[in-house]
Formats: C-alpha cells, sequence, structure tokens
C-alpha cells in the first residue's frame, strides 16, 4: 500500500537527518498509526464525489491514511486539492 511506502520513506528521511536539524526546521512528522487512527475519526459522508483540501506541507501521510480508508468504498470519485485522484473501481 502507498501508506506503508510513505511511512518507510519518512523513516529512512528521520534515520538519516540529526534530531536537531529537524528541530530547527520545525519539521515534525506524523506516524503510522497515528495517520490511521485521525483517518479513522473522520466521518465519511455517503455522497458519491468528495473534495478534500490537504493543507499539510509534508509528506501526505494523512491524506493518504483518509484516502486509502475511502478507497475501500465503492462508487466514490474523490478530489484531492481540486484534482481528480481516484474514480470507482472498475
Amino acid at each position: 500500500m502507498i501508506l506503508e511506502w510513505v511511512s518507510k520513506r519518512t523513516d529512512d528521511f528521520i534515520a538519516q537527518m540529526p534530531k536537531s536539524l529537524r528541530k530547527q526546521y520545525g519539521q515534525f512528522f506524523t506516524s503510522l498509526t497515528t495517520a490511521r487512527f485521525m483517518a479513522s475519526l473522520f466521518t465519511l459522508p455517503k455522497k458519491k464525489e468528495l473534495n478534500i483540501l490537504d493543507a499539510g506541507a509534508g509528506s501526505g501521510i494523512l491524506s493518504i491514511a483518509l484516502l486509502e480508508r475511502i478507497a475501500e468504498m465503492p462508487d466514490h470519485m474523490i478530489h484531492l486539492n481540486g484534482d481528480r485522484f481516484l474514480g470507482p473501481r472498475q
């Protein structure tokens, strides 16, 4: 899944970047567990088309966690930041 791939890449980055520099740059990363938990809190509407604005500036792990959850629902179209991202399953 994409979520695990993003999480692994983030972990690799964290391992090579000293904490002091991440702190200096204000870089804080959401864990895979936290992203999945936060996505589970979102009440999914019953409408077939959704618009999602990702105001984050990181790897997109929160949006990806939500998109993976929504992708399990059949026949939904998702617009992420105004672009068509994921359509109904064929």
